[in-house]
């Protein structure tokens, strides 16, 4: 009897991001300052391109997600690459934002094309604290910039994008968890899917510098499993394959998906 073929993988979770090196702040619990690769925006030829490979395996793909080493609201065509995608029938369609880039124009496109969530990263309770920790950022910007997302969603899209409002818990904010929960979970709508939610600070494989002064002495570490690499295909501006998302110059070679079948990296 021959021996039956094994059968391919898929991920449940593509990551790509189509713009990297360039941010509006400079976070210090992020690995900004060990990127190398050159700065770079993803075409959208490009990324219909990546995404039309993906169409035979759209239903086994929970999530498509749009970000990575970068700022994602700084690349001007994400609504069209985000409408392409919903357009096609992919789900899950979600990116995280320092929402420096969240203005109007951009909220309406993201809106408009379907976008399924959206995740507002926000540090503290104050502005002395959330620009402590996200440098470069204008907290009352910031904060005007969701609320106004948040109403543009409930009057003229309710029932469309999901909002996460996330927290970074690390030494700086530890005790401001409980009353950002408590302001931010009155504005946004749990029978929509939004919620507020938290994270401890990471490591990035130690590229967080300093990282001992800003993590949580009450963290959980013993017995994690990361599960990323089992389930998760990480795609570069450049169409090549990323192994972990705390690897932001792709020490491994893995192989580029605007040449190759990404199933098949995946699988390798």
């Amino acid at each position: 009897n021959k021996e039956s073929p094994m059968q391919r993988l898929v991920p449940n979770h593509i990551q790509i991001e189509t713009i990297n090196g360039r941010c509006t702040s400079r976070c210090i619990m992020c690995n900004y300052k060990h990127w190398t690769r050159k700065p770079r925006v993803m075409s959208n030829e490009e990324f219909f391109t990546i995404m039309r490979k993906f169409l035979p395996h759209k239903d086994q793909i929970d999530f498509f997600t749009f970000h990575g080493d970068g700022e994602p609201l700084l690349d001007r065509d994400l609504p069209e690459k985000v409408a392409f995608a919903k357009q096609h029938g992919f789900k899950g369609l979600g990116l995280a934002t320092n929402c420096t880039e969240l203005n109007e124009e951009m909220s309406l496109g993201l809106l408009e094309a379907g976008m399924d969530t959206i995740i507002c990263s926000i540090d503290g309770t104050d502005a002395e604290t959330h620009e402590a920790i996200r440098k470069g950022t204008h907290f009352d910007s910031i904060v005007a910039q969701v609320k106004r997302f948040i109403k543009l969603r409930n009057e003229r899209f309710r029932g469309s994008t999901r909002i996460l409002i996330r927290f970074i818990r690390q030494q700086l904010n530890y005790g401001q968890w409980d009353d950002f929960y408590a302001y931010w979970h009155t504005l946004v709508s749990p029978e929509l899917g939004d919620d507020v939610i938290r994270f401890d600070v990471h490591n990035c494989a130690g590229g967080v510098d300093e990282y001992e002064d800003k993590q949580c002495d009450d963290t959980p570490i013993d017995g994690y499993v990361c599960n990323y690499i089992f389930d998760r295909l990480i795609i570069f501006s450049d169409g090549s394959v990323c192994f972990c998302p705390p690897d932001p110059n792709g020490f491994f070679k893995l192989g580029n998906v605007l040449q190759e079948d990404p199933i098949d990296i995946f699988n390798n």
